[in-house]
């Protein structure tokens, strides 16, 4: 009986992680509904697309109409840390009052503190570029009032980049999710390494992903071997996944420390994957990642040993495919949550 129990996940879709998570605890049983104030970039629907009237009293009415059905309907409540439905989770104050617990996810900048970092010679906080940060909200003067409520309001946080944050409660390190169905062995797995290495790069913003000694790293190998880089922006998901399926080798960031949403599915698309994971993170998955970890300052010898031997790429293709199964499968991230939430009942 306790499967049938429901679960809201709201309100942001970063990275799709939120869609990614639905359709994990559907899959093991449990019914979730995703509600949002947008669609995703990426075109994941929401399951209820939230609109509030631009006329004060109605949207009032509205918001408290909506409070309300959330009571009756659901019994968990799954945040993104970004947003909430109504201002400094009030909401998540009042579902609490009525015996509901929450769980909030803090996805990297949301929660990360530059003072936490910069001991680190590559980090994202030093030179972070201010488009970025307008992108992610990033306001440093007021993150850490924020995160302060946040750990006051939730029951459980969710944290995947440990001692990156200003965190001062415990918290649950867990993996992002990923829904592996969308990602058929019998479509990825014949890797073949090509006769031209084939190197795929697909920064969305090139100061934060360290592009820059992507390419100068690149640009020295030129000189040594004959291999193509290919450069992606700006594309649809189908068009970046056909670009990952056709590549021998991904190139994720250089500086963020840890590796994402685009890392993840070309491992679980069989693809190796070259990436900076901080020291600390590296640590800890070091012994089961089959992620080329380079620094910077390490790029060059990592990419010159994979040149220089390009046979090594078909077991890390493998290891991929099995580090993400192991660590990322939806249901696996969703069974994880759902326990938490259980554990104090």
């Amino acid at each position: 009986m306790a499967r049938k129990k429901k679960i809201f996940i709201g309100v942001d879709n970063t990275a799709g992680i939120s869609t990614r998570l639905k359709r994990g605890f559907e899959d093991i049983g449990i019914r979730a509904d995703f509600y949002s104030f947008d669609e995703h970039t990426f075109g994941y629907k929401p399951d209820k697309l939230i609109k509030y009237s631009k006329n004060s009293l109605i949207r009032k009415f509205q918001k408290l109409s909506l409070i309300t059905r959330l009571l009756l309907k659901y019994k968990y409540f799954f945040y993104l840390s970004t947003n909430s439905l109504l201002p400094d989770y009030k909401d998540i104050r009042i579902f609490r009052l009525f015996g509901k617990r929450s769980m909030i996810f803090f996805t990297g900048c949301d929660v990360r503190m530059p003072e936490k970092v910069m001991h680190f010679k590559f980090n994202p906080c030093r030179n972070c570029p201010q488009e970025y940060k307008d992108s992610v909200g990033c306001v440093i003067e007021m993150k850490r009032a924020r995160t302060g409520l946040i750990e006051k309001t939730f029951d459980e946080i969710i944290c995947h980049i440990p001692d990156a944050g200003y965190l001062t409660r415990g918290y649950n390190l867990a993996f992002s999710p990923i829904n592996l169905e969308d990602f058929p062995p019998e479509k990825y797995s014949n890797y073949i390494i090509s006769p031209k290495l084939r190197i795929l790069h697909a920064p969305t913003n090139e100061d934060y992903k360290g592009s820059k000694y992507i390419y100068l790293a690149l640009d020295e190998l030129k000189k040594k071997y004959d291999f193509e880089l290919k450069l992606v922006k700006n594309v649809t998901i189908e068009k970046l996944y056909e670009e990952i399926q056709s590549s021998d080798l991904v190139i994720d960031q250089m500086i963020g420390g840890g590796y994402g949403l685009f890392a993840m599915e070309a491992m679980a698309m069989y693809r190796p994957v070259v990436c900076y994971v901080r020291e600390d993170l590296w640590e800890k998955i070091k012994h089961d990642s089959p992620i080329y970890n380079a620094s910077p300052d390490e790029l060059y010898n990592v990419l010159d040993s994979i040149l220089a031997n390009p046979a090594q790429l078909t077991e890390r293709s493998r290891q991929s495919r099995e580090f993400i199964e192991k660590y990322h499968d939806a249901k696996k991230i969703a069974q994880q949550y759902y326990e938490i939430f259980e554990r104090k009942n």
